[in-house]
């Protein structure tokens, strides 16, 4: 597996449809990458990046 980079933008940008979107990624090296998503795509992303951060709190609090 290559390293991981570090991330240094990500934006979401919604679709004219309402139901998908394109999610814009790029790394602190130049690199970019671009992929669309589904609502529910974007509902998984979101549930595992709240699962992150309430793990992460709970251990700052620790």
């Amino acid at each position: 597996m290559a390293k991981a980079k570090t991330l240094a933008e990500f934006q979401v940008k919604i679709a004219d449809d309402g139901e998908t979107a394109t999610l814009h990624i790029s790394d602190s090296e130049g690199g970019t990458l671009e992929l669309q998503a589904t609502r529910e795509q974007l509902d998984v992303i979101a549930d595992e990046i709240d699962r992150m951060l309430e793990a992460t709190e709970e251990a700052d609090e620790a």
